[in-house]
């Protein structure tokens, strides 16, 4: 055997590592100085500087926490390691601390961003709801857990990291050793409790872990309740309780061990004690729930379940919901459609998704803008509270041809969108297009708009410089362009040599610092996609997919609705939405962004929300109470799709308050199917409309209906209000019983009605794409009858017209041109006779300058015309023609009969 005295150690040349190192440690560092600086010019320009400045300390104090442990920990392994090598060696193998340091750094990078958790453990608000098992308020639950997990993460990676480099340190000095049994001769006595001191902590650590984990049971999602069940609460609690109880006398072993220099009894004791967690917590917990539960699971899970419906109504905001009995009447009248008006008038004949077609086709103007989606919002448009649809109109500077994507072009010269367009729900002009209330460029607006420029949106993803020595694109107008010099605060002022040093280095571009049209009033505007600003901004709160754009007072703005989720409430269900799984979901802030400038606020809906409380706490210099909204504002928020889609999925299951009712899903509903597009069966989506609840006036509401679980009829609709008691949600059920039709068997009634059917056939032929729209099922005066639109394009045309309206009632139904004539055919004609026209005979026959002669003459026309429609091939085109020559007919023949009549007179 070698000696280790005569052994030489190699000696390492670390100065090019450390000089490698530090370059990439430098670099690192001055790219984070410049986004940090670069980050806190741009939040304050939004008066957000202080914020900004809390969220680093934040993060700061937690990086120096999780430092101060790392290095403690990692300097004491040394100095153990240092100690015990002097046993055998006159000179100890030196580890320079630098390399310990740097993992420290490493480290408490990667905790900082655990950041979020202290703050809620630091601030958290209380529920002021217990759980009943532990009888704990629920903050503790999810205030205080994740950041106690952190801490014990931080000590588990750092005893890990410690144990791996003690146990590579041995091996490298004992590297000459042959044989186990030759290193436990010769290995040192403080090696030994070096060792049995990194073991002991690391069973600690274990046990802890056991202890936390009793009380994340209150969150599983295993067996037949959502949190914890008799198994959890009678069989794995008091075991995970006994074994961190355990783990203590097994650290005072290991330790011990250490001291006798021999750990073949600490080896067994960590074998049995992998055996009792494997029996205890897996095996045993199996049997019972095998032999003892399933049988007598209802008796025994019943109080459980009761606490899942209870946590989970709670979790999801469902635990106020106003239930109320729907009479189902099959009365309805013309005049009940008369006094329901505003509803009528207000039904969506247009789906988002022809319409968007439609709007890009019409009103994109330009290649270089993009219509991105289309929004459902309330207007008051000449006197009338009327459901519109609206879009804005972005520019986006990678559409310009490839030859005109410079550097000039793309950050200078296009760097706004134009305007809005919005059309009402339920108008359609004689061409089966929407009939536009706000549209081309300028706008032409019954809404005003005092700044239709929009430098914020949702598809501008790059930077621009404004109020530079190069004119901004405004609009086009005729064969030329309109130029503008940008008028507002926002952005960034880059009025110095170093501020355009450092945004150039940040955005690797050098344009930045060697234009000559960047001045000292240039501003720099970025982050300007809308979602991208506010995820900025507050990462902590969730955002909507779908920012919905709204003109007010003027100005155009951006909304988003801000949520707060959770994933550790206790005794919630789980869920998901938009692929975050979560079991606790709120939307206690709306974002108001303005298109022009970027300034924004964060709307307090919500005071009582404890996480956003919490938040509140933290923050308060970011939010504004929603007491401060303006009426004007106000009038614009509405209760997000995303969050209503998530309430009515759990809803569907926890709408039952019984326990032995919900173990055995006695009355599990169901979110119904429609047809869609050529007959593609897909769920139905929530939907915004204007209803009458409770006999109050007309209000916005977002709606959907419930089936039974595997039938087609509907049960119950829900609605969330947007207006009055904004937030509230209304169920109103159908008498036990009762039957009416749901969706699909509605969809199922019009493919099997002739005259539809052989329409549809005639107009789905080559040349020709037939859609149907959203089946809307609208309830008046304690009935329900349905809507849906049918629209018709060209296979080689983007632009879909309206084409028919289908209308069923009761054992009713019709497809007719218009709505209003389908409510006729299937309500009767109203007894109001409608006023006159000035100039047209009291028969309304003849229109000004037209006589018999020329009704024929047009209805020759119409008929040649559709022959060569024919001709064609084009029998979507013959199908309008047949419809057109047959209201001319009518006409025709309406005018004999009124010539006939003065005849005889």
């Amino acid at each position: 055997m070698n000696n280790p005295e005569d052994f030489e150690l190699e000696t390492v040349d670390t100065k090019v590592i450390l000089f490698f190192v530090g370059i990439i440690f430098a670099i690192a560092i001055l790219s984070a100085v410049i986004n940090i600086y670069t980050d806190y010019l741009w939040f304050e320009s939004l008066d957000l500087g202080g914020y900004f400045v809390k969220i680093i300390s934040y993060k700061l104090e937690l990086f120096g926490i999780v430092f101060v442990i790392a290095t403690i920990i990692f300097a004491l392994n040394r100095f153990a390691m240092h100690i015990s090598s002097k046993e055998f060696m006159e000179e100890p193998l030196k580890i320079p601390f630098w390399p310990f340091l740097a993992i420290s750094l490493f480290v408490a990078f990667i905790f900082s961003s655990k950041w979020l958790n202290m703050v809620y453990f630091l601030y958290g608000e209380p529920f002021n709801l217990k759980d009943p098992i532990f009888n704990l308020d629920v903050s503790f639950y999810v205030f205080k857990i994740p950041f106690i997990k952190d801490l014990l993460a931080i000590f588990l990676v750092t005893l890990i990291i410690s144990i791996g480099a003690s146990v590579a340190y041995y091996l490298y000095v004992f590297r000459w050793v042959k044989t186990w049994e030759e290193l436990r001769e010769i290995f040192p006595s403080k090696g030994y409790i070096h060792f049995s001191i990194l073991i002991a902590f690391l069973i600690l650590l274990t046990g802890a872990y056991f202890y936390l984990y009793r009380f994340e049971l209150l969150s599983s999602q295993f067996g037949v309740v959502s949190g914890a069940g008799y198994t959890d609460v009678n069989i794995r609690m008091p075991i995970l309780l006994l074994m961190s109880l355990f783990s203590l006398l097994m650290a005072g072993l290991a330790i011990y061990s250490g001291f006798k220099g021999d750990f073949s009894p600490l080896s067994l004791v960590v074998v049995a004690f992998i055996l009792i967690v494997f029996i205890g917590l897996v095996a045993f917990p199996t049997v019972v729930q095998k032999i003892r539960v399933e049988p007598n699971e209802l008796s025994l899970e019943e109080q459980y379940i009761g606490n899942s419906i209870e946590f989970t109504r709670y979790a999801y905001g469902l635990d106020n919901v106003e239930m109320n009995l729907y009479p189902v009447s099959e009365n309805l009248t013309v005049e009940d459609i008369e006094e329901n008006k505003g509803i009528i008038n207000n039904i969506r004949l247009w789906d988002w998704r022809p319409l968007l077609s439609t709007y890009r086709q019409k009103q994109q103007i330009r290649t270089y803008y993009q219509i991105n989606d289309v929004d459902v919002d309330r207007y008051d448009v000449n006197g009338e509270y009327t459901q519109v649809l609206i879009s804005a109109r972005e520019l986006v500077p990678s559409l310009l041809q490839p030859t005109a994507q410079t550097w000039v072009n793309q950050h200078l010269i296009y760097t706004h969108g134009y305007g809005v367009i919005a059309s009402p729900v339920n108008r359609v002009s004689e061409e089966g297009a929407p009939e536009l209330i706000i549209y081309d460029i300028p706008p032409v607006s019954s809404i005003p708009i005092e700044r239709p420029e929009i430098y914020y949106g949702e598809s501008m993803d790059n930077f621009v410089i404004v109020n530079t020595g190069q004119k901004e694109f405004d609009y086009p107008s005729g064969g030329g362009n309109v130029f503008t010099t940008y008028e507002g605060s926002g952005g960034v002022k880059v009025d110095s040599y170093l501020k355009k040093l450092l945004f150039s280095l940040r955005f690797g571009d050098v344009n930045l610092l060697l234009s000559s049209y960047i001045t000292d009033e240039s501003r720099i505007l970025m982050h300007r996609d809308v979602k991208g600003r506010v995820d900025n901004i507050a990462p902590f709160l969730s955002y909507d997919m779908d920012p919905y754009v709204a003109v007010i007072d003027g100005q155009i703005y951006w909304i988003i609705d801000a949520y707060t989720m959770l994933d550790n409430f206790p005794y919630s269900e789980t869920s998901s939405m938009r692929g975050n799984y979560i079991n606790y979901l709120r939307n206690p802030v709306k974002v108001f962004i303005n298109a022009y400038d970027g300034s924004l606020k964060y709307y307090v809906m919500d005071a009582d929300e404890p996480v956003l409380k919490t938040m509140e706490n933290a923050f308060p210099e970011l939010f504004t109470s929603g007491t401060d909204m303006s009426e004007e504002e106000r009038k614009h928020i509405r209760y997000p799709i995303d969050l209503f889609w998530t309430q009515a999925s759990v809803y569907s299951i926890y709408h039952m308050e019984d326990s032995r009712t919900f173990y055995n899903r006695e009355d599990v509903w169901d979110i119904p199917y429609e047809l869609f597009e050529e007959g593609r069966k897909v769920r139905m989506e929530p939907y915004y409309v204007i209803l009458t609840l409770s006999r109050g006036e007309p209000e916005f509401v977002l709606m959907l209906p419930f089936t039974p679980k595997g039938r087609d009829n509907i049960i119950s609709w829900m609605a969330a209000r947007c207006d009055i008691n904004y937030g509230e949600l209304v169920l109103y059920e159908f008498p036990k019983g009762s039957l009416v039709y749901g969706p699909m068997q509605i969809e199922a009634r019009i493919d099997q009605d002739p005259d539809i059917s052989q329409t549809f056939t005639l107009w789905g032929q080559v040349g020709s794409r037939l859609t149907r729209g959203n089946l809307l099922v609208i309830p008046i005066e304690n009935s329900i009858f349905y809507v849906e639109p049918v629209y018709l394009r060209a296979e080689n045309a983007e632009i879909p017209e309206l084409r028919g309206v289908i209308v069923s009632y009761r054992n009713t139904l019709t497809m007719q041109p218009t709505l209003s004539e389908a409510i006729e055919v299937v309500f009767g004609k109203s007894t109001e006779e409608p006023p006159v026209p000035v100039g047209e005979a009291p028969g309304g026959a003849l229109k000004d300058g037209e006589d018999i002669p020329s009704l024929v003459g047009r209805s020759l026309e119409i008929y040649e015309r559709a022959l060569k429609e024919v001709e064609s091939g084009n029998w979507s085109g013959f199908g309008q023609m047949l419809q057109e020559l047959g209201d001319t007919l009518k006409e025709l023949n309406s005018s004999v009969r009124e010539e006939d009549s003065i005849g005889n007179g």
